[in-house]
């Protein structure tokens, strides 16, 4: 009876593959653990490189007054606009050159007709072209393109 409690002996080989198996098993946990915490994080973007893609807006000291020609007689016409850059470097370069700027836009501006601010084409047919006109002029002064987008916020014509 007291020979049914003993238990066998399990032979020596058996048992050291059982250690042998754990251990590695262990090891490899505490290697892939290791790799996770050890593997070097993806950097955040900084916050000035997050600013320096931020959209801006450049405002022009005033609107602009001149007048067009249109059908019968000339018209008066008003035009606030804003420009949108990218970044704060964008943004300086804008205001540092903001009398280029005006002039620029003054000229495309003046040589349109009554006609092309009447409408929503002809509206943003200007807009292209005061854009077109504005790049290529910070081209010519900076060797880079600095304006994204021509906004009118306001146009009053009588």
């Amino acid at each position: 009876m007291a020979n049914d409690l003993i238990m066998p002996r399990v032979a020596w080989y058996k048992r050291k593959w059982i250690w042998v198996l754990l251990f590695l098993v262990l090891a490899g946990g505490a290697g892939g653990a290791a790799w996770w915490w050890l593997q070097p994080e993806e950097a955040p973007l900084s916050e000035q490189e997050v600013q320096d893609n931020k959209a801006l807006y450049v405002g022009m000291s005033r609107p602009f007054i001149f007048s067009v020609p249109g059908g019968v007689r000339d018209r008066l016409v008003q035009i606030e606009v804003q420009l949108l850059v990218r970044g704060t470097a964008d943004e300086g370069k804008a205001k540092q050159h903001l009398p280029l700027l005006e002039s620029t836009l003054l000229t495309v501006f003046s040589r349109q007709t009554a006609d092309n601010y009447l409408t929503a084409d002809g509206k943003d047919a200007v807009r292209q072209e005061a854009l077109d006109e504005l790049n290529h002029v910070m081209v010519e002064v900076l060797e880079q393109r600095l304006i994204e987008k021509v906004l009118f916020t306001g146009i009053v014509m009588q």
